[in-house]
C-alpha cells in the first residue's frame, strides 16, 4: 500500500496507510501544517518526559535497593553461622563444628593398618570434643546363598540342570513372598523373577544375581539387602529349591551358602561387660592353684552376687583345686552361672559367664584367688547389624571397612577451627561487599560533594547513610563482657582499612584480615573469639538452658535473677528480678518480656521444682549484633530497604497511570489542532478562490 497524496491548491493532504493519520502541508495558507504541530505538542511533552524521567529514576533505584538486599541477606548469612544460634544438633554454629582424626597402634610389636583403611569417621556439631578408642574383631556381612551350578542361563533349569526339559518347576517363598519356577523358566527368568519380588510396598530384601564360572557354568546368588539380616526360605511346592541345588531341607539350611549372616563385632573405649568374667593366662588347667595363684594351704571361699548384692553362689576352694576343677565348682545352672576353661594363645583362661547377660560382681574372697589368678571382667563385645554405625558416639557416624583384632584405633574428635576461620573470612568479604556497594553509590567527580555522573542511583540515600552507621557502630564496637583482650575485632586480626593510604576510594572503610593472627586467637583462645563473634550464656543452674535469643536480649554487667514456681512437671510462673509481667511461660519454656532488657530469650527448665535466685549472664557478640541490626533493613514487613522499594513502586504506578492519562489528552489535542489547521487551511483555500475568481471578472471587464 502507498501513502495518498491529494493536492489542494497551494497545499495537500496526506494518509498514512498504517495509522490513519491525516497530515497537511502547506494548504493555502503556505503553512507547513504538520511541523507547527509537532512543535506545538513537542512544548506540551516535555511535562510527560519529566514524569518519565522520574520513573526511570525509580527504576534504578528499585534495582540498586534489590541489590543492596541481596549483599545484606549475604551479610546476615554469613555472621548466621558466627551468632551462636540454638539447634537442637548446633548444625547452625560454627564454633561447635568438629572435625575427626584417627590413627593406629598395636601393643605386640606388629604393624597396623592405617585407620583409612579400616575405619571412616564423620562428625557433626553434636559431637563431644575428645577421644575414643574402637578395635574392630569383625566387620558385618550379607548373607549370601548360591544355587547349583548351571550349564546356561538361557535355556530351560531343567536342561541347564543336566535333567530333562521343563523338569524343575514349583514354587518357594523368600522372606515371606511367594516365587514360582515355571517349567520354561531359564536362570535369567529365575533372577528376574526373584528381583520383581524385591521390590513394591512389601520387598523381600534379597536381590539375585547370576555369577558366570565358565562358559558351562552359571550360579544363581542370593544376596540380603542388609547385613546382618538372615535370608528366610521356605513353603517350598515340588522339591524345586533341592532341584536348584539351595536346599535339601526346605529352607531349614542351605546347600551351598556362600556367607553367612555376620553382625559387626568391636570393643570400644575400654568398656568392661559386668556380666563375663575372665583370668590372666596360665600355662595348665591342671596345675594347683597353690603353683599358678599363690593360694595357701586349707579351705578358702569367695561369693558371687548380682547387680542388687543378692548372694547368688559361695565358691569353695583350696589349694590344690585346678582351673579345671575350680571352673567346675563355679558352674551352678540353678543361679544361671557358666565357668569354662578356654585356650589363649600357648595358654588357658578360666571364663565365668552370666548366661542372661545380667551383671555379677566377684568378692570377699578369703585367699585373694581371684587377684592371684587375675580375674577380671571381659571387654565388653559390642555388635552392630550393619558397617554403618551412627548410635556408639552422639554425633559420630562410623563406617567399618575392615577388621583387625589387637590393632586399636583412636578416635580424635577436635574443633574445627578450618571451618570457623573459613567463616569469618566469608563475613569480612561479605561485610566489604556491602561497603564497597555504598562507596559506588556515593562516588562523585565534583568538588562541591555533589552527585554527578559517576554516582550511583542511590546517591545521598537516607538508608545508606543509616547503614553506614549502623555497621561502623557494630563492627566498630566489638563485645561488651567479655575478655578485653578479646573485646574487638582488632585484637585477632580484623581490622579497617587506612583511608588515607588508599589506591582505590571504593575501598573505604572496608575490613582487612591478618590470617596468622587470627589463626593463632582460634588455636590459643578459641572459646575466648567465639564469644567475640557470639551470644554467649551461662545460667547458675544447668537446669535452666537456652532455647533462643533476638535483638532485643541485652547484656546487663550486673546480669539477670530468675525465680519461677513448677507444679512438677510444667512452669506455672516465672520472673526476672522479681519484676512482675517480665517473663512469660509456656510447659517448660520461660520466655522474658519487654519489661527487662533480656526482652526475646527463650529459656528451657528441665526440673520439677521451684527456683529462686538464679543468675543468668550472658554477652552478645559482633555477629549476634550484626545478625539481628540488619533486620531494620532487610525485614519483608518493617524494614527500611522493603518498604523504601514499595514507596518507589507506588510513586512509579500512580506517575505510570498519569502518563498514559496525559499520553491520551495530548493524542486528542494532535488531533483538535491538525483539525483547527484543516479547517483554517481550507477557508483560506476557499477565500483564495474567490478572490482568484474576483480578480479573473475584473481583468475580463478590463479587457472589455
Amino acid at each position: 500500500m502507498v501513502t495518498s497524496t491529494t493536492s489542494i491548491v497551494n497545499g495537500s493532504i496526506t494518509v498514512d496507510p498504517k495509522t490513519g493519520r491525516v497530515s497537511f502541508s502547506g494548504l493555502g495558507s503556505g503553512i507547513d501544517v504538520e511541523s507547527t504541530v509537532d512543535a506545538i505538542m513537542n512544548a506540551k511533552q516535555i511535562p510527560v518526559d519529566n514524569i518519565k524521567s522520574t520513573i526511570s529514576a525509580n527504576t534504578d533505584k528499585i534495582a540498586a535497593y534489590r541489590d543492596l538486599s541481596a549483599l545484606l541477606s549475604t551479610l546476615k548469612n554469613s555472621v548466621d553461622q558466627l551468632r551462636g544460634a540454638v539447634s537442637f544438633d548446633a548444625s547452625k554454629n560454627a564454633f561447635l563444628a568438629k572435625t575427626p582424626f584417627a590413627s593406629t597402634s598395636r601393643s605386640d610389636g606388629l604393624t597396623p593398618n592405617s585407620a583409612a583403611n579400616l575405619i571412616g569417621v564423620s562428625v557433626t556439631n553434636a559431637a563431644s570434643l575428645g577421644s575414643h578408642t574402637v578395635e574392630i574383631l569383625r566387620t558385618a556381612a550379607a548373607h549370601k546363598i548360591g544355587s547349583m551350578t548351571f550349564s546356561s542361563a538361557t535355556v530351560d533349569l531343567g536342561t541347564a540342570s543336566g535333567g530333562a526339559a521343563n523338569s524343575i518347576s514349583g514354587s518357594f517363598s523368600i522372606n515371606g513372598r511367594t516365587i514360582t519356577v515355571d517349567p520354561s523358566d531359564t536362570l535369567q527368568a529365575l533372577r528376574d523373577r526373584i528381583n520383581a519380588a524385591n521390590t513394591g510396598t512389601n520387598p523381600t530384601g534379597v536381590t539375585a544375581s547370576i555369577v558366570s564360572i565358565g562358559a558351562n557354568q552359571q550360579v544363581l546368588v542370593l544376596t540380603a539387602d542388609k547385613t546382618g539380616t538372615p535370608i528366610t526360605i521356605a513353603d517350598e511346592t515340588n522339591g524345586v529349591l533341592a532341584a536348584l541345588g539351595i536346599s535339601n531341607d526346605g529352607g531349614a539350611t542351605f546347600a551351598n551358602q556362600l556367607q553367612a549372616p555376620q553382625t559387626a563385632q568391636f570393643y570400644a573405649d575400654g568398656l568392661l561387660d559386668s556380666s563375663k568374667y575372665q583370668s590372666a593366662v596360665v600355662s595348665s588347667p591342671g596345675a594347683a592353684l597353690s603353683g599358678v595363684a599363690g593360694v595357701s594351704a586349707g579351705t578358702h571361699s569367695f561369693e558371687i552376687r548380682d547387680a542388687s548384692g543378692a548372694l547368688l553362689k559361695t565358691v569353695t576352694y583350696s589349694d590344690t583345686d585346678t582351673l579345671a576343677s575350680l571352673a567346675a565348682a563355679i558352674t551352678d545352672a540353678g543361679a544361671g552361672i557358666t565357668a569354662t576353661v578356654v585356650a589363649d594363645g600357648s595358654g588357658y583362661r578360666l571364663k565365668v559367664d552370666k548366661d542372661d547377660g545380667s551383671a555379677i560382681t566377684l568378692t570377699n574372697d578369703s585367699d585373694n584367688l581371684l587377684s592371684g589368678l587375675g580375674v577380671g571382667k571381659e571387654r565388653l563385645l559390642i555388635e552392630r547389624s550393619s558397617n554403618t554405625v551412627n548410635d556408639l558416639f552422639a554425633g559420630v557416624t562410623l563406617s567399618l571397612y575392615g577388621a583387625e583384632p589387637g590393632t586399636t584405633i583412636k578416635l580424635d574428635i577436635d574443633r574445627d577451627l578450618s571451618g570457623v576461620q573459613t567463616a569469618i573470612n566469608n563475613f569480612v568479604s561479605a561485610y566489604n561487599a556491602v561497603r564497597e556497594f555504598i562507596n559506588t553509590q556515593n562516588q562523585t567527580g565534583s568538588s562541591d560533594g555533589t552527585k554527578d555522573d559517576s554516582s550511583g542511583p542511590l546517591f545521598g540515600s537516607s538508608i545508606l547513610s543509616d547503614l553506614q552507621q549502623a555497621l561502623t557502630r557494630i563492627v566498630g564496637g566489638g563485645a561488651q563482657g567479655v575478655s578485653k583482650n578479646f573485646s574487638s575485632l582488632g585484637q585477632i586480626g580484623i581490622g579497617f582499612v587506612d583511608n588515607n593510604s588508599l589506591d582505590d576510594p571504593l575501598k573505604a572503610n572496608t575490613l582487612t584480615l591478618d590470617s596468622t593472627k587470627l589463626e593463632q586467637a582460634l588455636l590459643n583462645n578459641p572459646d575466648d573469639v567465639r564469644r567475640l563473634f557470639s551470644f554467649d550464656f551461662s545460667s547458675s543452674d544447668p537446669r535452666i538452658t537456652l532455647l533462643g535469643f533476638t535483638g532485643k536480649t541485652a547484656y546487663n554487667p550486673a546480669g539477670y535473677t530468675l525465680n519461677l514456681t513448677s507444679d512438677g512437671t510444667n512452669v506455672t510462673g516465672a520472673d526476672i528480678n522479681g519484676v512482675a509481667g517480665s517473663a512469660t511461660v509456656k510447659g517448660k519454656t520461660i520466655t522474658l518480656t519487654d519489661a527487662t532488657g533480656a526482652a526475646g530469650l527463650s529459656l528451657f527448665y528441665s526440673g520439677s521444682t521451684d527456683l529462686s535466685g538464679v543468675t543468668l549472664n550472658f554477652t552478645v557478640g559482633v555477629g549476634a549484633q550484626l545478625f539481628f541490626g540488619l533486620d531494620s533493613f532487610l525485614d519483608q514487613s518493617t524494614g527500611s530497604i522493603e518498604a523504601e522499594i514499595k514507596n518507589l513502586t507506588d510513586q512509579n504506578t500512580q506517575a505510570q497511570s498519569r502518563v498514559d492519562e496525559m499520553t491520551r489528552s495530548l493524542d486528542y489535542q494532535r488531533q483538535q489542532l491538525s483539525e483547527r489547521y484543516q479547517r483554517m487551511n481550507t477557508s483560506i483555500a476557499t477565500m483564495q478562490t474567490i478572490i482568484d475568481s474576483i480578480k479573473q471578472a475584473f481583468q475580463q471587464q478590463q479587457q472589455d
